[in-house]
């Protein structure tokens, strides 16, 4: 997905872009904003408008956001094979003894009653409109155990240690899933991990999908350690041993999801995506000259894109936040995946966002002009002229928005446009 802006050199590169912007832009004159009668002697000034067409320079789309450790909100999905989303979380960590009463000395637990999974939902993001089913299994192996091939087969009833039904109108902001307090004692005992996979289940035909919401409120394992009601229960919050050697790797494994279906691989070529389960982001660089920048003043700048209705049928209805925010990675950072993680903030720059519907088509236009001014005050040698749109559900919804890419045909592809005006000297009349 790789485009060629046609230049030799520096110089011809500057006059190819004053030609562009010569050639393509059609003008207004306007005097009120840029007048000024007591030092120049030019009163008024031609607001130009083009499209850079051949400015973009290379478009691709990665998968797999937001990354392990990167958010702790993670949604349980049910859609049957067109999307299904379960969550691990690890509790590695468990308490061998317990302070009973004084004067006694602390005690070997050797009792456990009432233990409950505890969790957090967040009720605005999507509610069930159906009962759901949420289950517990015991996921830990010693094989490699981040691996949906080696997970998956743990899904299974022999492995089963909870399970609750819940009502639409049971679906409150915290949820508690009964354990069986068999297992998480013998865990106790054995000095083994204690690792959960949820899994949701709808009635035949019928989805849902719950936002557990990790970094507001951990999830946690409860349980009585004693029949004496005076002894507080014992709290247990998420922990990672493995992998012992990255500290750093096992932190983001506290909490993490699992696709088992509807995780959809980078789209071909000719196409941009961004959403969906597999969490798909595009990243766009472009080549503008410098004197196209350096010669005039951007008053509006587009990035204009063209929709395409989803590859993927799930989800089509879901409404996608459109994210778009510039690379603030350094040219040292020539790995575009790499730098497809340095982004400046929304908020910093400003910058429009889009709601559309993963099934609908049709030109899209977002204004970036904070973005296009940065550039021409960073320049190309700290940091390229790139951007990343993204969805701000993305890995939450299962729709999925795409786009066309640099190798559709030419009034499809991704473009920038500029409305300027001439930058012009100021001096005494």
């Amino acid at each position: 997905m790789n485009g060629v802006y046609a230049v030799s050199d520096w110089i011809s590169r500057g006059a190819l872009g004053a030609a562009l912007l010569l050639a393509l832009g059609c003008s207004e004159q306007v005097s009120s904003s840029i007048a000024c009668p007591d030092l120049c002697t030019d009163q008024s000034a031609t607001l130009r408008d083009t499209v850079l067409t051949g400015a973009l320079v290379l478009d691709t789309t990665f998968t797999g956001f937001p990354l392990l450790g990167g958010s702790r909100d993670i949604a349980l999905v049910a859609r049957g094979d067109t999307a299904d989303v379960r969550i691990i979380a690890r509790f590695d960590t468990l308490p061998s003894t317990f302070v009973p009463p004084a004067p006694q000395p602390d005690s070997l637990i050797a009792f456990v009653d009432s233990a409950t999974y505890l969790f957090r939902v967040d009720t605005t993001f999507h509610k069930p409109t159906v009962p759901v089913t949420i289950e517990a299994f015991d996921v830990d192996t010693t094989a490699a155990d981040t691996v949906p091939a080696t997970l998956l087969p743990l899904f299974r009833d022999d492995r089963l240690i909870g399970s609750a039904t819940y009502l639409p109108a049971d679906v409150k902001d915290t949820l508690r899933l009964p354990l069986q307090k068999e297992v998480v004692l013998a865990k106790i005992r054995a000095g083994a991990h204690l690792r959960i996979g949820l899994r949701m289940r709808t009635p035949v035909g019928q989805s849902a999908s719950l936002l557990v919401t990790g970094s507001q409120f951990q999830p946690r394992v409860r349980f009585r350690v004693s029949a004496d009601t005076t002894v507080k229960p014992d709290t247990v919050f998420p922990s990672s041993h493995t992998p012992k050697d990255a500290a750093s790797i096992a932190s983001s494994l506290l909490l993490y999801p699992l696709h088992a279906a509807g995780a959809l691989p980078p789209p071909p070529s000719d196409r941009l995506a961004l959403g969906g389960i597999a969490g798909a982001r595009s990243y766009l660089r472009f080549d503008i000259p410098g004197i196209v920048l350096d010669s005039v003043q951007v008053i509006r700048a587009s990035l204009q894109l063209t929709q395409r209705p989803s590859r993927f049928l799930g989800g089509n209805r879901d409404t996608i936040t459109v994210i778009t925010q510039p690379v603030v990675a350094g040219a040292a950072v020539t790995d575009i995946y790499t730098a497809s993680q340095f982004l400046g903030s929304v908020l910093a720059f400003r910058v429009d966002t889009l709601r559309l519907v993963p099934r609908d088509s049709g030109f899209r236009s977002v204004e970036i002009v904070n973005i296009v001014r940065a550039w021409r005050i960073v320049g190309t040698k700290r940091t390229p002229r790139a951007l990343v749109i993204r969805a701000a559900e993305e890995g939450l919804l299962a729709g999925e928005l795409n786009f066309f890419s640099a190798d559709a045909p030419a009034d499809l592809r991704p473009r920038l446009r500029l409305t300027y005006v001439p930058r012009r000297g100021f001096g005494l009349p």
